[in-house]
């Protein structure tokens, strides 16, 4: 009994085809799961990040603008008034607001910039890599303050 050997390496090969036909249930992330509720400690950690860094930036904003009216205090900006409206008449800045300004200033740098930049993008990322873990114990509840962060800003 002969056997071809063309015949055998076409019967396995497609052997092979059908053994992963049971396999076909990839799941494609979209764009909402793998960057918004994701769970995976590193996309978690990078979620923090990002918000830490844009929250700086809007604080660095409200810097500029107290500091430029400490810097300059007898001089007046008229594009204030475009920037931040009735509270720079006649390009000053209100008494009020320039103490709400500093505040919330300092409530973003606390709150989002240094506990969710630092603590929560390195707590997030670095935690599960030293105890050996593939991945965070719950990551849905991780993924929460990240996300919530941002419904306090509105």
């Amino acid at each position: 009994m002969e056997v071809n050997h063309g015949q055998v390496q076409h019967a396995k090969a497609h052997e092979h085809d059908h053994a992963h036909d049971d396999h076909h249930h990839e799941h494609h992330d979209t764009f909402w799961t793998k960057y918004i509720f994701s769970q995976d400690h590193k996309m978690i950690s990078k979620q923090f990040l990002v918000t830490a860094i844009v929250m700086a930036f809007v604080a660095m904003g409200m810097s500029l603008i107290f500091r430029l009216q400490l810097g300059y205090d007898g001089q007046k900006f008229p594009w204030l008034e475009n920037i931040i409206g009735s509270w720079g008449k006649d390009g000053k800045l209100d008494p009020g607001f320039y103490l709400a300004l500093v505040t919330i200033h300092g409530t973003i740098m606390v709150f989002f910039v240094l506990t969710g930049g630092l603590s929560g993008t390195f707590s997030n990322l670095l935690i599960p890599f030293q105890v050996g873990a593939r991945d965070m114990a719950s990551g849905s509840s991780t993924c929460f303050p990240s996300g919530s962060s941002l419904l306090l800003v509105r």
